[in-house]
């Protein structure tokens, strides 16, 4: 392979002469280097990698602003939910255009991106950086993969803590949960309350579920959406992950409740009769389909069949706190699922699989969350156990101490 370099008019080119391909004689010629130097550096590192490689990779005058509208506009409506790409815009309206969007993408180096995420971690929640590192990531590997860069430089990005990892888990007490249950008692948020502590549902999903999704024969529930507000309406969405899509088992007792609130939610329809609520949902299940669904089975509505929605979790939340004076969180009600599941010692892998997990390391908090509790049962396993039975008074000897 040979290459060469000349000077045409103020600036310097070279040309590589990749031989005949496919009965066609190939170049590569490429010009605006400033020196015979520069220009004669770059020839050498494309015949290098096109040698190591059989192809080659230059830095183009390609700006971060124009892979980010080359991404939105071509890849993120065939692999993102509709819910990203809302966020994504967001992100780089307000903080990444300001930030990188006159760069051409091979002037950004990986100290810049760190400086950023640093900055923004002292203004931002940690979940909210972490969603600036993920995005960066997405767009730096876009322009990789398109060939705009020779190097993908999030290889020697830092990436800030995942919030999922940091943090106590917080989980009720037998007295908090006794003292909530019977302040909404008489409330129609009741039934989340109920949901949310016997499956350990996210509250996107507990609002989101229909009759249809509750297998009463094999007592599972089957989550396969969830209920956000988009664009000025309730609507289904996917799942966040694949393994999210599950089937939650539930207890007998639990099962037989569900029973007897869908009976009288019928009974409900028949007195309300054509008064009875009608529910209307936008389900956007199909990426880039849409459409307005009506939805006579929702689990959770008021007496009169009008859908309760996420909104509801607000007023719960004041409610407890200003007259229990608990701090509640909804997801908190996941986290006492979960916490209860690690403390009778079921497998983490079986809990994972109910809360819906990509990754067992998230799950695995819950264990490593050592309660009360366990330390109890940990203490009765080991005076139950062969060994320890052995430590009684008549094998007991004195120890001489010699001076």
């Amino acid at each position: 392979m040979k290459g060469s370099v000349r000077k045409k008019g103020a600036t310097w080119s070279y040309r590589i002469d990749l031989g005949v391909i496919n009965g066609k004689r190939s170049q590569i010629e490429r010009s605006g280097y400033k020196t015979k130097k520069e220009a004669t550096a770059a020839m050498h590192e494309v015949i290098y990698n096109y040698n190591c490689t059989g192809d080659y990779v230059e830095n183009k005058k390609i700006t971060f602003e124009e892979v980010y509208n080359e991404f939105i506009e071509k890849e993120a409506p065939a692999t993102r939910a509709y819910a990203t790409i809302v966020r994504y815009k967001s992100l780089y309206k307000n903080h990444l255009h300001p930030a990188f969007g006159k760069y051409y993408v091979y002037q950004i180096s990986a100290s810049m991106i760190n400086d950023f995420i640093n900055e923004k971690s002292i203004c931002y929640s940690e979940e909210y950086v972490k969603g600036f590192f993920k995005f960066l990531k997405v767009l730096f590997s876009f322009a990789y993969k398109r060939k705009y860069t020779k190097k993908n430089i999030f290889s020697d990005v830092i990436a800030p803590p995942d919030p999922r990892h940091v943090g106590d888990i917080r989980a009720y007490s037998c007295e908090e949960l006794k003292a909530m249950e019977e302040r909404l008692q008489s409330t129609n948020i009741i039934v989340s309350y109920y949901i949310a502590l016997n499956t350990g549902l996210r509250e996107s999903e507990v609002f989101a579920l229909r009759w249809e999704d509750i297998d009463f024969e094999n007592k599972k529930i089957k989550i396969s959406k969830q209920l956000l507000f988009q664009d000025k309406k309730w609507c289904f969405c996917p799942l966040k992950t694949k393994n999210a899509y599950r089937s939650v088992n539930i207890t007998d007792s639990f099962c037989n409740y569900l029973k007897k609130l869908k009976n009288a939610h019928e009974e409900n329809k028949s007195l309300y009769k054509d008064g009875y609520k009608r529910n209307f949902v936008t389900e956007r299940l199909i990426k880039n389909k849409e459409k307005l669904i009506e939805v006579t089975d929702f689990v959770n509505v008021k007496v009169n069949g009008e859908m309760l929605t996420t909104n509801s979790i607000k007023f719960m939340s004041r409610t407890i706190k200003a007259e229990l004076g608990i701090d509640f969180k909804f997801h908190n009600l996941r986290h006492t699922y979960a916490t209860i599941l690690a403390e009778s010692g079921i497998s983490p892998r079986y809990v994972q699989e109910m809360l819906g997990h990509s990754k067992l390391e998230f799950t695995l908090r819950y264990y490593t969350h050592v309660t009360e509790k366990m330390g109890v049962i940990a203490k009765n396993a080991l005076e139950s156990s062969v060994t320890f039975n052995q430590f009684t008074d008549d094998n007991i000897k004195p120890v001489l101490v010699v001076n």
